[in-house]
Protein backbone atom coordinates (compact mmCIF):
# COMPACT_ATOMS: atom_id res chain seq x y z
CA UNK A 1 0.00 0.00 0.00
CA UNK A 2 1.29 3.69 -0.48
CA UNK A 3 -0.01 5.65 2.51
CA UNK A 4 -1.49 9.27 1.75
CA UNK A 5 -0.19 12.02 4.14
CA UNK A 6 -2.67 14.84 2.88
CA UNK A 7 -6.57 13.20 3.10
CA UNK A 8 -8.36 16.07 1.34
CA UNK A 9 -9.69 15.69 -1.97
CA UNK A 10 -8.13 18.49 -4.69
CA UNK A 11 -6.88 18.78 -7.88
CA UNK A 12 -3.71 19.41 -8.90
CA UNK A 13 -4.33 23.20 -10.30
CA UNK A 14 -4.76 23.84 -6.26
CA UNK A 15 -2.18 26.26 -4.82
CA UNK A 16 -0.64 25.00 -2.14
CA UNK A 17 -0.90 26.92 1.38
CA UNK A 18 2.21 28.45 0.61
CA UNK A 19 1.29 29.92 -2.41
CA UNK A 20 4.30 27.84 -4.46
CA UNK A 21 2.19 26.37 -7.02
CA UNK A 22 1.14 29.15 -9.99
CA UNK A 23 -1.98 28.29 -12.09
CA UNK A 24 -1.43 29.25 -15.90
CA UNK A 25 -4.28 31.71 -16.93
CA UNK A 26 -5.83 29.94 -20.03
CA UNK A 27 -6.16 26.48 -17.81
CA UNK A 28 -9.23 26.91 -16.19
CA UNK A 29 -11.59 28.38 -19.37
CA UNK A 30 -9.89 25.38 -20.86
CA UNK A 31 -11.03 23.06 -18.36
CA UNK A 32 -14.37 24.41 -18.23
CA UNK A 33 -14.76 23.87 -21.80
CA UNK A 34 -13.74 20.23 -21.47
CA UNK A 35 -16.27 19.57 -18.83
CA UNK A 36 -18.99 21.14 -21.03
CA UNK A 37 -17.89 19.11 -23.90
CA UNK A 38 -18.06 16.09 -21.87
CA UNK A 39 -21.47 16.80 -20.35
CA UNK A 40 -22.91 17.74 -23.75
CA UNK A 41 -21.33 14.03 -24.97
CA UNK A 42 -22.99 12.21 -22.30
CA UNK A 43 -26.10 13.60 -22.52
CA UNK A 44 -26.79 13.19 -26.50
CA UNK A 45 -26.02 9.48 -25.57
CA UNK A 46 -23.66 9.17 -28.95
CA UNK A 47 -21.17 6.51 -29.35
CA UNK A 48 -18.39 8.96 -30.66
CA UNK A 49 -17.77 10.73 -27.99
CA UNK A 50 -14.90 9.54 -27.17
CA UNK A 51 -12.21 10.69 -23.97
CA UNK A 52 -12.79 13.99 -22.98
CA UNK A 53 -15.09 14.83 -25.80
CA UNK A 54 -11.86 17.06 -26.92
CA UNK A 55 -8.82 15.69 -29.44
CA UNK A 56 -6.65 18.18 -27.16
CA UNK A 57 -7.51 17.17 -23.74
CA UNK A 58 -6.93 14.28 -21.38
CA UNK A 59 -8.43 13.34 -18.12
CA UNK A 60 -6.41 11.81 -14.88
CA UNK A 61 -8.03 10.69 -11.98
CA UNK A 62 -5.37 9.76 -9.32
CA UNK A 63 -4.31 9.06 -5.60
CA UNK A 64 -1.87 12.31 -5.49
CA UNK A 65 -3.58 15.01 -3.34
CA UNK A 66 -1.57 18.33 -2.45
CA UNK A 67 2.18 18.79 -2.56
CA UNK A 68 1.57 15.07 -4.72
CA UNK A 69 -0.91 16.66 -7.24
CA UNK A 70 1.32 19.76 -7.56
CA UNK A 71 4.41 17.45 -8.45
CA UNK A 72 2.46 15.67 -11.12
CA UNK A 73 1.63 18.94 -12.65
CA UNK A 74 5.22 19.84 -13.09
CA UNK A 75 5.65 16.73 -14.59
CA UNK A 76 3.20 17.03 -17.15
CA UNK A 77 3.90 20.37 -17.24
CA UNK A 78 6.52 20.11 -20.81
CA UNK A 79 4.46 17.56 -21.82
CA UNK A 80 1.52 20.01 -22.50
CA UNK A 81 3.42 22.68 -23.91
CA UNK A 82 5.20 20.71 -26.38
CA UNK A 83 2.00 18.75 -27.60
CA UNK A 84 -0.91 21.37 -26.95
CA UNK A 85 -2.89 18.73 -24.83
CA UNK A 86 -4.28 20.34 -21.97
CA UNK A 87 -4.10 17.53 -18.69
CA UNK A 88 -7.56 17.51 -16.22
CA UNK A 89 -6.34 16.23 -13.12
CA UNK A 90 -8.18 15.33 -9.77
CA UNK A 91 -6.68 13.62 -7.25
CA UNK A 92 -9.01 11.79 -4.66
CA UNK A 93 -7.98 9.26 -1.52
CA UNK A 94 -10.55 7.57 -2.30
CA UNK A 95 -10.08 6.61 -6.17
CA UNK A 96 -10.97 3.01 -5.80
CA UNK A 97 -14.31 3.89 -5.15
CA UNK A 98 -14.66 7.57 -7.62
CA UNK A 99 -13.31 5.25 -10.13
CA UNK A 100 -15.59 2.33 -9.74
CA UNK A 101 -18.70 4.94 -9.61
CA UNK A 102 -17.83 6.30 -12.75
CA UNK A 103 -17.27 3.05 -14.73
CA UNK A 104 -20.29 1.71 -13.75
CA UNK A 105 -22.10 5.06 -14.84
CA UNK A 106 -19.96 4.80 -18.06
CA UNK A 107 -18.22 8.38 -17.65
CA UNK A 108 -14.96 7.27 -16.82
CA UNK A 109 -11.45 9.51 -16.78
CA UNK A 110 -9.53 8.59 -19.79
CA UNK A 111 -6.37 7.61 -17.40
CA UNK A 112 -6.54 6.55 -14.06
CA UNK A 113 -3.85 5.95 -11.71
CA UNK A 114 -4.62 3.30 -8.52
CA UNK A 115 -2.01 2.05 -6.06
CA UNK A 116 -3.72 -1.03 -5.87
CA UNK A 117 -3.51 -3.14 -8.93
CA UNK A 118 -5.29 -6.00 -7.79
CA UNK A 119 -8.71 -3.69 -8.90
CA UNK A 120 -7.84 -4.12 -12.11
CA UNK A 121 -8.70 -7.59 -12.79
CA UNK A 122 -12.39 -6.89 -12.53
CA UNK A 123 -12.22 -3.95 -14.93
CA UNK A 124 -9.98 -6.34 -17.25
CA UNK A 125 -11.83 -9.77 -17.47
CA UNK A 126 -15.15 -7.36 -17.73
CA UNK A 127 -13.73 -6.03 -20.63
CA UNK A 128 -14.10 -2.39 -18.77
CA UNK A 129 -10.13 -1.61 -19.53
CA UNK A 130 -8.41 -0.67 -22.92
CA UNK A 131 -5.75 -3.13 -23.42
CA UNK A 132 -2.19 -1.54 -23.74
CA UNK A 133 -0.40 -4.38 -26.28
CA UNK A 134 -1.57 -2.47 -29.31
CA UNK A 135 1.00 0.90 -28.33
CA UNK A 136 4.60 0.93 -30.08
CA UNK A 137 5.40 3.67 -28.46
CA UNK A 138 4.53 2.59 -25.03
CA UNK A 139 6.27 -0.54 -25.85
CA UNK A 140 9.60 1.20 -27.17
CA UNK A 141 9.68 2.15 -23.04
CA UNK A 142 10.08 -1.38 -22.30
CA UNK A 143 13.73 -1.32 -22.55
CA UNK A 144 14.62 1.07 -19.55
CA UNK A 145 12.86 -1.23 -17.32
CA UNK A 146 13.56 -4.64 -15.81
CA UNK A 147 11.54 -7.68 -17.26
CA UNK A 148 9.67 -7.89 -13.76
CA UNK A 149 8.21 -4.39 -14.03
CA UNK A 150 6.78 -4.52 -17.59
CA UNK A 151 4.51 -7.92 -15.97
CA UNK A 152 3.06 -5.92 -13.04
CA UNK A 153 0.68 -4.69 -15.22
CA UNK A 154 -0.70 -7.26 -17.05
CA UNK A 155 -3.79 -9.54 -16.56
CA UNK A 156 -4.02 -13.15 -18.11
CA UNK A 157 -1.43 -11.96 -20.14
CA UNK A 158 -2.84 -8.63 -21.50
CA UNK A 159 -0.92 -4.91 -21.18
CA UNK A 160 -3.48 -2.91 -18.81
CA UNK A 161 -1.41 -0.78 -16.93
CA UNK A 162 1.93 0.68 -16.53
CA UNK A 163 4.16 2.08 -13.48
CA UNK A 164 4.45 5.43 -13.26
CA UNK A 165 5.62 6.09 -9.62
CA UNK A 166 7.38 3.60 -7.39
CA UNK A 167 8.42 2.41 -3.86
CA UNK A 168 10.83 0.11 -2.23
CA UNK A 169 9.68 -1.73 0.75
CA UNK A 170 11.62 -4.52 3.29
CA UNK A 171 13.65 -1.70 4.42
CA UNK A 172 15.52 -1.43 7.81
CA UNK A 173 15.09 2.03 9.02
CA UNK A 174 17.65 3.27 12.26
CA UNK A 175 19.19 6.21 13.71
CA UNK A 176 23.14 5.98 13.21
CA UNK A 177 24.20 7.50 16.61
CA UNK A 178 22.01 4.94 18.19
CA UNK A 179 23.93 1.81 16.72
CA UNK A 180 27.11 3.91 17.45
CA UNK A 181 26.56 4.46 21.00
CA UNK A 182 25.60 0.59 21.32
CA UNK A 183 28.23 -0.51 19.40
CA UNK A 184 25.83 -2.06 17.17
CA UNK A 185 26.04 -2.30 12.91
CA UNK A 186 23.01 -2.47 10.91
CA UNK A 187 22.22 -6.14 11.00
CA UNK A 188 22.91 -8.69 7.56
CA UNK A 189 21.42 -11.48 8.66
CA UNK A 190 18.66 -12.70 10.88
CA UNK A 191 20.60 -13.41 13.99
CA UNK A 192 22.20 -10.03 13.74
CA UNK A 193 18.98 -8.86 13.94
CA UNK A 194 17.84 -10.40 16.87
CA UNK A 195 20.82 -9.59 18.96
CA UNK A 196 20.63 -5.82 17.82
CA UNK A 197 16.95 -6.13 19.32
CA UNK A 198 18.09 -7.26 22.46
CA UNK A 199 21.41 -4.43 22.81
CA UNK A 200 18.08 -2.60 22.64
CA UNK A 201 16.16 -3.38 24.62
CA UNK A 202 18.60 -3.74 27.95
CA UNK A 203 19.68 -0.15 26.77
CA UNK A 204 16.31 0.50 28.06
CA UNK A 205 15.02 1.25 24.18
CA UNK A 206 12.20 0.07 22.58
CA UNK A 207 13.39 -2.41 19.81
CA UNK A 208 10.65 -1.68 17.38
CA UNK A 209 9.00 1.30 16.46
CA UNK A 210 5.32 0.17 15.35
CA UNK A 211 2.31 1.82 14.36
CA UNK A 212 -0.93 -0.02 12.55
CA UNK A 213 -3.43 3.02 12.83
CA UNK A 214 -4.26 3.98 9.45
CA UNK A 215 -8.42 5.61 9.51
CA UNK A 216 -10.11 2.83 7.23
CA UNK A 217 -6.91 0.83 6.43
CA UNK A 218 -5.64 0.57 9.60
CA UNK A 219 -3.42 -2.89 9.50
CA UNK A 220 -2.00 -2.27 6.27
CA UNK A 221 1.75 -2.07 7.69
CA UNK A 222 1.37 -4.77 9.18
CA UNK A 223 0.88 -6.97 6.22
CA UNK A 224 4.11 -5.26 4.87
CA UNK A 225 6.13 -7.36 7.82
CA UNK A 226 3.95 -10.71 6.37
CA UNK A 227 4.56 -9.84 2.56
CA UNK A 228 8.25 -9.36 3.36
CA UNK A 229 8.68 -12.39 5.29
CA UNK A 230 7.23 -14.87 2.76
CA UNK A 231 9.14 -13.55 -0.01
CA UNK A 232 12.77 -13.76 1.44
CA UNK A 233 11.71 -17.22 3.27
CA UNK A 234 9.93 -18.81 1.27
CA UNK A 235 10.79 -17.14 -2.31
CA UNK A 236 9.17 -15.34 -5.37
CA UNK A 237 7.08 -18.44 -6.26
CA UNK A 238 5.47 -19.13 -3.32
CA UNK A 239 5.10 -15.37 -2.92
CA UNK A 240 2.98 -15.65 -6.48
CA UNK A 241 0.87 -18.53 -5.36
CA UNK A 242 0.19 -16.89 -2.50
CA UNK A 243 -0.99 -13.61 -3.96
CA UNK A 244 -3.16 -15.61 -6.76
CA UNK A 245 -5.13 -17.43 -3.79
CA UNK A 246 -3.54 -20.76 -5.16
CA UNK A 247 -1.84 -20.61 -1.01
CA UNK A 248 -3.66 -21.35 1.55
CA UNK A 249 -3.36 -19.10 4.63
CA UNK A 250 -3.13 -21.93 6.69
CA UNK A 251 0.13 -23.57 5.12
CA UNK A 252 3.34 -23.91 6.56
CA UNK A 253 5.08 -21.22 4.43
CA UNK A 254 2.31 -18.47 5.69
CA UNK A 255 1.97 -19.78 8.69
CA UNK A 256 5.83 -19.67 9.40
CA UNK A 257 5.97 -16.03 8.55
CA UNK A 258 3.09 -15.08 10.77
CA UNK A 259 5.07 -16.64 13.61
CA UNK A 260 8.61 -15.41 12.61
CA UNK A 261 7.07 -11.48 12.64
CA UNK A 262 5.48 -12.53 15.92
CA UNK A 263 8.27 -13.63 17.68
CA UNK A 264 10.12 -10.00 15.85
CA UNK A 265 7.90 -7.76 17.56
CA UNK A 266 7.90 -9.90 20.89
CA UNK A 267 11.51 -8.16 21.50
CA UNK A 268 9.21 -4.89 21.97
CA UNK A 269 7.28 -2.88 20.07
CA UNK A 270 5.49 -0.54 22.54
CA UNK A 271 2.45 -3.27 23.48
CA UNK A 272 -1.02 -3.81 22.17
CA UNK A 273 -2.44 -0.72 22.58
CA UNK A 274 0.45 1.71 21.69
CA UNK A 275 0.89 -0.57 18.19
CA UNK A 276 -2.94 -0.14 17.37
CA UNK A 277 -3.66 3.66 18.46
CA UNK A 278 -0.14 4.83 17.52
CA UNK A 279 -0.82 6.18 13.55
CA UNK A 280 2.15 4.59 10.59
CA UNK A 281 3.88 7.78 10.01
CA UNK A 282 4.30 8.84 13.54
CA UNK A 283 5.66 5.66 15.11
CA UNK A 284 9.16 6.22 13.72
CA UNK A 285 9.69 9.67 15.21
CA UNK A 286 11.10 7.67 18.38
CA UNK A 287 13.74 6.73 15.87
CA UNK A 288 15.25 10.01 15.17
CA UNK A 289 13.79 11.33 18.75
CA UNK A 290 16.53 12.67 21.49
CA UNK A 291 17.02 10.34 23.47
CA UNK A 292 15.51 7.65 20.87
CA UNK A 293 12.24 6.30 21.83
CA UNK A 294 12.66 3.64 20.16
CA UNK A 295 15.42 1.69 17.56
CA UNK A 296 14.38 -0.02 14.21
CA UNK A 297 11.66 0.30 11.84
CA UNK A 298 10.60 -2.12 9.30
CA UNK A 299 8.99 0.36 6.66
CA UNK A 300 9.39 1.44 3.08
CA UNK A 301 11.43 4.21 0.98
CA UNK A 302 8.87 6.58 1.63
CA UNK A 303 9.34 6.63 5.43
CA UNK A 304 12.32 9.21 5.17
CA UNK A 305 9.85 12.04 4.38
CA UNK A 306 8.52 11.52 8.07
CA UNK A 307 11.76 11.43 9.60
CA UNK A 308 12.78 14.17 7.89
CA UNK A 309 9.75 16.04 9.04
CA UNK A 310 10.30 15.23 12.44
CA UNK A 311 10.99 18.36 15.22
CA UNK A 312 14.56 18.66 14.97
CA UNK A 313 14.76 18.33 11.37
CA UNK A 314 16.76 14.81 11.31
CA UNK A 315 19.34 15.13 8.56
CA UNK A 316 19.46 11.92 5.97
CA UNK A 317 22.93 9.56 6.41
CA UNK A 318 23.17 11.44 9.49
CA UNK A 319 20.14 10.82 12.05
CA UNK A 320 18.62 7.89 9.83
CA UNK A 321 19.37 5.62 7.10
CA UNK A 322 18.54 2.16 5.99
CA UNK A 323 19.48 -1.39 5.01
CA UNK A 324 17.25 -4.43 3.42
CA UNK A 325 15.58 -6.07 6.07
CA UNK A 326 17.95 -9.03 6.79
CA UNK A 327 16.51 -12.39 5.53
CA UNK A 328 17.43 -15.66 6.57
CA UNK A 329 20.76 -17.47 5.27
CA UNK A 330 20.94 -18.15 1.59
CA UNK A 331 20.88 -21.78 0.73
CA UNK A 332 23.80 -23.49 -0.22
CA UNK A 333 25.14 -22.28 -4.11
CA UNK A 334 22.87 -20.03 -4.64
CA UNK A 335 23.80 -16.47 -6.29
CA UNK A 336 21.02 -14.79 -7.37
CA UNK A 337 20.19 -11.54 -5.54
CA UNK A 338 16.94 -11.47 -2.78
CA UNK A 339 13.84 -10.71 -4.35
CA UNK A 340 12.81 -7.16 -3.35
CA UNK A 341 8.53 -5.77 -2.56
CA UNK A 342 7.89 -3.08 -4.23
CA UNK A 343 5.13 -0.95 -4.31
CA UNK A 344 3.48 2.17 -6.55
CA UNK A 345 0.72 3.53 -8.59
CA UNK A 346 -0.10 1.93 -12.10
CA UNK A 347 -1.75 3.73 -14.98
CA UNK A 348 -4.47 2.41 -16.81
CA UNK A 349 -6.32 3.49 -19.70
CA UNK A 350 -10.47 3.80 -19.42
CA UNK A 351 -11.07 5.32 -22.77
CA UNK A 352 -8.82 5.44 -25.90
CA UNK A 353 -7.84 8.76 -27.51
CA UNK A 354 -4.80 10.29 -28.94
CA UNK A 355 -4.05 12.11 -26.48
CA UNK A 356 -4.28 9.99 -23.42
CA UNK A 357 -2.19 7.52 -25.10
CA UNK A 358 0.64 10.24 -25.71
CA UNK A 359 0.66 11.28 -22.23
CA UNK A 360 0.45 7.01 -21.24
CA UNK A 361 3.37 7.27 -23.21
CA UNK A 362 5.12 10.34 -21.83
CA UNK A 363 4.60 9.02 -18.39
CA UNK A 364 6.43 5.63 -18.93
CA UNK A 365 9.51 7.26 -20.93
CA UNK A 366 12.62 8.26 -19.22
CA UNK A 367 12.09 12.15 -19.59
CA UNK A 368 8.78 12.32 -17.19
CA UNK A 369 10.62 9.81 -14.73
CA UNK A 370 13.42 11.39 -14.15
CA UNK A 371 10.93 14.31 -13.55
CA UNK A 372 9.12 12.21 -11.03
CA UNK A 373 12.55 11.51 -9.66
CA UNK A 374 13.68 15.65 -9.35
CA UNK A 375 10.34 16.11 -7.15
CA UNK A 376 11.38 13.16 -4.79
CA UNK A 377 9.32 10.71 -6.40
CA UNK A 378 11.34 6.61 -7.22
CA UNK A 379 11.37 5.74 -10.60
CA UNK A 380 12.05 1.95 -11.72
CA UNK A 381 13.26 2.93 -15.13
CA UNK A 382 16.91 2.66 -15.72
CA UNK A 383 17.39 5.52 -17.45
CA UNK A 384 16.91 8.11 -14.84
CA UNK A 385 20.32 9.08 -13.70
CA UNK A 386 21.60 9.04 -9.86
CA UNK A 387 21.93 12.85 -9.78
CA UNK A 388 18.09 12.80 -10.30
CA UNK A 389 17.32 12.31 -7.22
CA UNK A 390 18.40 14.90 -3.87
CA UNK A 391 22.10 14.38 -3.06
CA UNK A 392 21.82 12.54 -0.06
CA UNK A 393 22.55 8.97 0.61
CA UNK A 394 19.45 7.97 1.57
CA UNK A 395 17.75 9.23 -1.45
CA UNK A 396 20.46 8.23 -4.07
CA UNK A 397 20.89 5.42 -2.37
CA UNK A 398 17.27 3.89 -2.39
CA UNK A 399 16.73 4.82 -6.12
CA UNK A 400 20.29 2.89 -7.10
CA UNK A 401 18.35 -0.03 -4.88
CA UNK A 402 15.25 0.20 -7.08
CA UNK A 403 16.88 0.59 -10.06
CA UNK A 404 19.57 -2.10 -9.74
CA UNK A 405 16.70 -4.74 -8.47
CA UNK A 406 16.15 -7.53 -10.99
CA UNK A 407 13.72 -9.83 -9.51
CA UNK A 408 10.90 -7.94 -7.99
CA UNK A 409 7.51 -8.34 -6.40
CA UNK A 410 4.44 -5.93 -5.83
CA UNK A 411 2.87 -5.64 -2.60
CA UNK A 412 0.95 -8.94 -2.10
CA UNK A 413 -2.20 -7.16 -0.62
CA UNK A 414 -2.21 -4.75 -3.39
CA UNK A 415 -2.64 -7.16 -5.39
CA UNK A 416 -5.01 -9.13 -3.86
CA UNK A 417 -8.95 -8.21 -4.30
CA UNK A 418 -10.58 -6.21 -2.38
CA UNK A 419 -12.38 -8.26 -0.20
CA UNK A 420 -8.81 -10.52 0.34
CA UNK A 421 -7.43 -7.14 0.88
CA UNK A 422 -9.26 -6.05 3.43
CA UNK A 423 -9.70 -9.31 5.66
CA UNK A 424 -6.04 -9.10 5.66
CA UNK A 425 -5.60 -5.93 7.20
CA UNK A 426 -8.53 -6.89 9.80
CA UNK A 427 -6.29 -10.24 10.07
CA UNK A 428 -3.09 -7.77 11.20
CA UNK A 429 -5.39 -6.41 14.32
CA UNK A 430 -6.46 -9.32 15.50
CA UNK A 431 -3.38 -10.68 15.72
CA UNK A 432 -1.79 -7.78 17.63
CA UNK A 433 -4.49 -8.09 20.23
CA UNK A 434 -3.83 -11.51 20.62
CA UNK A 435 -1.28 -13.68 18.76
CA UNK A 436 -2.12 -16.70 20.76
CA UNK A 437 -5.12 -16.79 18.55
CA UNK A 438 -3.35 -17.03 14.57
CA UNK A 439 -4.77 -20.83 13.95
CA UNK A 440 -8.17 -19.22 13.93
CA UNK A 441 -7.32 -15.97 12.39
CA UNK A 442 -5.61 -17.75 9.79
CA UNK A 443 -8.49 -20.87 9.07
CA UNK A 444 -10.83 -17.15 8.94
CA UNK A 445 -8.48 -15.58 5.98
CA UNK A 446 -9.06 -19.25 4.11
CA UNK A 447 -12.64 -18.56 4.26
CA UNK A 448 -12.26 -15.37 2.69
CA UNK A 449 -9.82 -16.36 0.41
CA UNK A 450 -12.82 -19.30 -0.68
CA UNK A 451 -15.03 -16.09 -1.44
CA UNK A 452 -12.66 -13.63 -3.00
CA UNK A 453 -11.00 -15.85 -5.39
CA UNK A 454 -12.61 -16.85 -8.27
Amino acid sequence: MRPGTNTRTTTATTATATGAHTRRPARGLRRTAAAVAAVLCAALLTGGCGGSGDSTTVTVLGTWTGAEADAFERVVAPFERDTGIVVRYEGTRDVDAVLAARVDQGTPPDLAALSTPGDLIDYARTGRIVPLDTIPELAATDGSYAADWRTLGRVDGRRVAVVVKAALKGLLWYDPKTFAAHNLKPPATASELASAARALSAAGIQPWCFGLASSSASGWPGTDWIENLVLTRSGPQVYDRWVSGELAWTSPEITSAWQAWGDLLAAGSGGPMASLLTSYDQAGTGLVASPPRCGMEQQASFASGWYGAAPGSPQPGVDFAFTPFPAPAASAGATAAPAREVAGDVMAMFRDTPAARKLLTYLAGTEAQTRWAREGSLSPNRGVPADAYPVNPVAQGIGQALRDADTIRFDASDLMPGAMRGAFYRAVLAYVADPGQLQGILADLDQARLAAYP
